[in-house]
């Protein structure tokens, strides 16, 4: 099956996304992690497409094809939100499911706090909810996993240092999970454009920012959510599979053991199916 590409302007950000399947199905939207691109799901979007849903992974902004603008105003969260509220829009559906992993989870965790009346579904891979991980983050067990976060404050040092020797720090990391060399080379191109890393460290910056601020202000999810969740995640603590439930009202867990941070490269086949799942039980409006 071929893949289509569009660009969708956000403001005055141009979004590169690839889409697979019928333009009248129903509306999926992945969104990827650092240091992916759109391709990261590769293996799911076409599966999708089969089914008749509409398939959509943008770069999101500051990576692969999309732009990088300067400032880091530009990578504040609600900038992520608006993006998808823009593709949405471009692709003429009021509504439709949201897939986020790593930092694309969060993207998805937020659009479902401020805008749920425009998501039929939420599905989250290896990410965290905010509340969770600010729970989290206090123990010891997880500040060790999150070194990298309290070393992105840093200005340059970091983009010098994650793009040096062709980015050699971030490929260790990812073949440490388990990934094969072509699927590193494919994630690697996310930030390998001039600007890029800069750009996907300067979101961190924005987060770290916007929440010792508090002008992140959490929301109750009460949409059907599925968490997918490999269990040899390295970087994330075990209890983080489980969204605090003081905040998420109607989530389900499924866990893959042999799943990575990266469970949908591990077990596209299991993602797709559990997706699949989850998106066909009845929903209220599902007009496209």
């Amino acid at each position: 099956m071929s893949f289509q590409t569009r660009t969708v302007l956000s403001g005055d950000v141009r979004l590169h996304c690839v889409s697979a399947g019928p333009e009248d199905g129903p509306l999926v939207l992945f969104l990827h992690g650092f240091p992916a691109r759109w391709a990261t799901w590769r293996e799911i979007l076409p599966a999708l497409a089969q089914e008749g849903f509409l398939a959509i992974a943008p770069d999101l902004r500051g990576y692969g094809a999309s732009d990088r603008p300067a400032g880091l105003d530009k990578y504040a969260i609600s900038r992520f939100v608006d993006d998808v509220l823009a593709i949405f829009d471009a692709y003429g559906r009021e509504r439709a499911f949201v897939v986020g992993h790593d930092v694309g989870g969060g993207v998805a965790w937020m659009t479902a706090m401020q805008h749920p009346e425009r998501i039929h579904r939420l599905a989250i891979l290896n990410s965290v909810h905010v509340v969770g991980f600010e729970r989290q983050i206090r123990k010891w067990s997880q500040i060790k996993k999150s070194w990298y976060i309290f070393f992105f404050l840093l200005p340059w040092l970091p983009e010098w240092w994650l793009s040096r020797k062709d980015c050699r720090f971030v490929r260790r990391s990812l073949a440490d999970d388990g990934l094969s060399s072509a699927v590193v080379d494919d994630l690697i191109e996310g930030v390998r454009p001039p600007g890029a890393m800069h750009a996907a460290i300067d979101a961190y910056r924005a987060s770290f920012r916007d929440a010792a601020r508090k002008t992140i202000v959490p929301r109750k999810v009460e949409l059907p959510t599925l968490v997918v969740w490999g269990d040899r995640e390295r970087h994330l603590d075990a209890a983080l599979a489980t969204p605090p439930p003081d905040w998420v009202s109607n989530a389900r867990v499924e866990h893959i053991p042999n799943g990575s941070h990266w469970v949908h490269h591990d077990e596209p086949a299991t993602v797709t199916r559990l997706l699949l799942e989850h998106f066909r039980q009845p929903s209220i409006g599902l007009a496209t």
